[in-house]
Parts: structure tokens; C-alpha cells; sequence
């Protein structure tokens, strides 16, 4: 029996391509490249990769532009990605990693996912890193790339984080997930060699250049888009006039007063 399809925590967000793609280029830009694992000799030659929840197939595109010679397979529950105009070497299609990834055992060199924190609750965490590992081969690699909510932040901005932490564990998302998917993939038997980057950001342009300011832009898409302000307002406290002119009184603190420091990670291990 298939399980219930897969409902994204925040759905305008998610399909919201300029926000991934502002992301995709964002980390890119901190880590110096589009992956962390050692797949640089395997990307040269004829392997296979898969992107998990690939979006509008940003990162698989520029992959694909840089190593001609590899095969690149994306899949997202929305297909939001191109159907047309693309590379040869990129094939898409539409697809929930809960109903079991579409593709046999030891299919992949190398499987990515990003950015998917608030998609998934605990449990279902567990099965989608045992499901990746699965369609990965042995001596492949699998990794992640996840944003994670500053720690100390200024007195405004911190309603925003702690609401969203409050409606995360009402519905069994654990928002930062990083942490979790490092011990994972410690306990598990099936891969080794696990290891992890971070790369820090200062959020909001006066402290962080540019870079802080593509992340601004990012929160601005997380915290304004439909149906956020109408949900995460009961939360705080306020209606959802209120929240808006909390968010602006945010970004002023942001920029005048108190600039957090954020956190991407990368996590990759390497399938026995």
C-alpha cells in the first residue's frame, strides 16, 4: 500500500523556484562548489547521479553544464523542473521519496538532497536516508545539504524562530535536522566514512554583504509566502497584520542591531 503522498510543511515556499534557486547559488558561493563529497574522478567518467527533491533542477543543470561525460537524474513531487529545453545528459521526473524512490538497488554513484528540513517528520527521516542508501552503490556516495536556524538571535527575530520551532514539533518536524542526520548516519551499519562541512552567514546585507543579504531574501520568502504569516501568527501571538509589522521590525534589528550568524551543513558518507 503506498503511503499518504508527501505534504510539504510550507508549500508555497517549496515551490517557490526563485527562493530555491537564490538558495542553490547562495551555497554555492559559501562552500566554493556544488558538492563536498569526493566524487570529483567519478563525475569525470560515465556515473550516474541523483537528486532527490531537485526542484526546478538548478543544481543538476550546473552539474551537467561542467561534466559531460556523467548521467544526472532528478526527482521532485512537484514538477516544476524542465520538461523541454535540458541537457541530454539530464533526465527528470515526478516522484515521492515516501512511496520508495522509483529506481532499482545500487543505481547511483553518487545521491544528493538539499534544503528539505521542514518536509519531513523524524520518522520519515530515517526512511529517506535508508531509501537513498539504497539506490546508491557500494562505494558511492550520498549527501546532504541543510540550512539551519541561527542560535542566538535579537529579541524580534527570535519570535519568528521560536514560533516556527513550536509549529515544527507540533507536527513532529524536527526543523534543525543537521545534528540528526549526522547521527543517523553514524548508527548506521550500511555506510562509513561519514563526515560534514559548515559555512557560516551573516544574515542581512550591512554585516554580511551580499551573501547575508541573498539569505534576507531567503527568510523574506520563508516568512512572508502563503501560508506562513497566517499560520505562524496564531503562534506568536498576533494576527497576522501584527506579524507582518513584527517581520519588518526583524529585519530592522537584523540590520541595525543584532546580525545572527547562520549555518548551512553538507553531510556525506560513502555506502558499504
Amino acid at each position: 500500500m503506498e503511503k499518504e503522498p508527501l505534504k510539504y510543511f510550507f508549500p508555497n515556499f517549496v515551490k517557490d523556484t526563485d527562493i530555491m534557486v537564490i538558495f542553490h547559488f547562495l551555497e554555492c558561493y559559501l562552500f566554493q562548489n556544488l558538492f563536498s563529497s569526493p566524487i570529483e574522478n567519478s563525475l569525470l567518467n560515465e556515473c550516474k547521479v541523483l537528486d532527490v527533491g531537485c526542484g526546478p533542477g538548478t543544481w543538476l543543470l550546473d552539474l551537467a553544464a561542467t561534466y559531460s561525460s556523467a548521467r544526472f537524474f532528478g526527482i521532485d513531487l512537484f514538477p516544476i523542473f524542465p520538461k523541454e529545453i535540458k541537457p541530454s545528459n539530464v533526465e527528470f521526473r515526478q516522484g515521492d521519496v515516501l512511496n520508495t524512490l522509483p529506481y532499482d538497488d545500487n543505481t547511483f554513484d553518487y545521491v544528493h538532497q538539499a534544503n528539505m528540513l521542514s518536509v519531513f517528520t523524524i520518522e520519515e527521516w530515517f526512511f529517506v536516508i535508508q531509501e537513498l542508501i539504497r539506490v546508491c552503490k557500494p562505494g558511492g556516495y550520498i549527501e546532504f545539504s541543510e540550512p539551519e536556524l541561527a542560535v542566538k538571535t535579537g529579541p524580534v527575530l527570535s519570535r519568528f524562530y521560536d514560533a516556527l520551532v513550536t509549529l515544527s514539533d507540533s507536527r513532529n518536524v524536527k526543523i534543525r535536522i543537521s545534528n540528526e542526520i549526522i547521527k543517523t548516519l553514524v548508527s548506521l551499519s550500511t555506510v562509513r566514512n561519514v563526515d560534514y562541512k559548515i559555512s557560516t552567514v551573516t544574515l542581512g546585507a550591512k554585516k554580511g554583504g551580499n551573501a547575508g543579504q541573498a539569505y534576507m531574501d531567503i527568510h523574506d520568502g520563508y516568512f512572508l509566502n502563503d501560508p506562513m504569516p497566517e499560520t505562524l501568527c496564531k503562534f506568536m501571538g498576533t494576527t497576522k497584520e501584527g506579524y507582518l509589522k513584527l517581520f519588518k521590525e526583524a529585519k530592522k534589528e537584523v540590520n541595525e542591531t543584532f546580525a545572527p550568524n547562520c549555518e548551512i551543513y553538507r553531510i556525506w558518507c560513502q555506502k558499504i
